[in-house]
């Protein structure tokens, strides 16, 4: 299968071996789809295609132009991203020009990194923009010949990140086509473009990895142990990048976290409850809360598939998930597993976290029929489980 570099994404991959088989390229393409889903692994991979001495559809990847494009130093290949603006930097400047031999030197870093693996996440301080002197630099470059008289690729990773100056500098270029030169955007974010660039672009959706492709390259890639990467998938979101930002994070005390919240929801007081609510609602990123939910999502598919003797993700946690069973033998899992998937939609509307917190405790309590004591669940405490 050609362009292994690339997860899953056949459906895109096809659209491309079919347009460079009938040569039929467009000069500029927007790459539009959930973050961590190989859009700049792509644009990344025609570019190599594209200037690989062996021709072809697939690049050989041994090649000097393999080579340099793997180190991120090809002549005729130019990624462009947000950047720190420099000390008295003026938008008549180079990109590089007014910032120090540290940011310089973290640049070039980065891109080497990005090379090495298209999934990479760039991180720079202070790169909050895709500055106007980024895109003028590849404006006065889109005429000129190339080194090996080839098309001239330009990567504009998270176009969304473009100032108004730097689109409307863009938008001139896409209104002058050049035959030389082949323009593809990347962006999770294509409500922020301007819609008179998406027009002038070819559009290519990217759908998000499905988790076995997810933890089959993180088992490849990174050697992860099976086990750890099913549950890394689980919780990735349908994005690669995602996935491997789990890995250095201690997903086994916030799964612990997760579980006791729910114990105490549908356990103790209301009151108490609200304490653990307010704990939560200290989490600072969206991501964090999608994490805490899929994470109690997951927990409660496992108690599902136990109850029913299937195989589970949480293989280390079956004593704690049969315990959980016994203490909550009448919890209606189908509908606490609906109200998570209904509170995983609700973020991504940017509903208020606490709110949609609150919401899930009632959720999780309703779904325990009283006892004689009139609480859910009993004598269930967050100690036994």
């Amino acid at each position: 299968m050609p362009w292994t570099d690339v997860i899953g994404q056949q459906r895109v991959k096809n659209y491309f071996l079919h347009a460079f088989r009938s040569n039929r390229l467009a000069h500029a393409y927007l790459f539009v789809g959930p973050e961590g889903t190989g859009k700049d692994a792509m644009a990344l991979e025609i570019a190599r295609v594209l200037h690989c001495e062996r021709g072809g559809d697939e690049a050989c990847g041994s090649c000097s132009s393999c080579m340099r494009l793997r180190a991120m130093q090809h002549p005729d290949v130019r990624f462009v991203m947000a950047l720190p603006r420099g000390k008295d930097e003026g938008n008549d400047d180079a990109p590089l020009d007014k910032l120090s031999e540290q940011e310089v030197r973290l640049v070039q870093e980065q891109l080497r990194a990005k090379g090495a693996d298209p999934y990479h996440r760039i991180v720079l301080p202070k790169a909050n923009v895709i500055k106007v002197n980024s895109i003028r630099e590849i404006r006065r470059e889109s005429p000129m010949t190339t080194s090996d008289r080839r098309k001239r690729v330009i990567i504009i990773s998270q176009a969304e990140r473009m100032n108004d100056e730097a689109a409307n500098m863009l938008l001139k270029t896409l209104e002058e086509p050049s035959g030389e030169t082949m323009l593809i955007l990347t962006t999770a974010k294509s409500e922020q473009i301007l819609p008179t660039i998406q027009s002038r672009c070819q559009v290519v959706r990217f759908d998000g990895l499905s988790e076995d492709e997810i933890r089959r390259a993180l088992i490849d890639r990174r050697g992860v142990d099976p086990a750890e990467a099913a549950m890394k998938a689980r919780l990735a979101n349908g994005g690669y990048t995602r996935a491997v930002d789990l890995l250095s994070e201690d997903v086994k005390s916030l799964r612990d976290e997760v579980v006791g919240f729910a114990s105490k929801a549908m356990s103790q007081s209301i009151v108490q409850v609200f304490d653990a609510i307010d704990q939560l609602a200290e989490l600072k990123e969206k991501e964090a809360y999608r994490t805490f939910l899929l994470l109690l999502m997951m927990w409660c598919r496992d108690a599902m598939i136990l109850a029913a003797g299937g195989t589970i993700i949480n293989q280390d946690q079956q004593d704690r998930l049969r315990k959980f069973l016994e203490v909550f033998p009448t919890a209606d899992l189908p509908r606490i597993l609906g109200g998570i998937e209904q509170a995983l939609t609700l973020l991504d509307r940017n509903i208020y976290p606490k709110l949609l917190l609150l919401n899930l405790v009632l959720l999780l309590r309703s779904a325990v029929p009283e006892t004689p004591m009139g609480h859910p669940g009993g004598l269930a405490t967050t100690e036994t489980l």
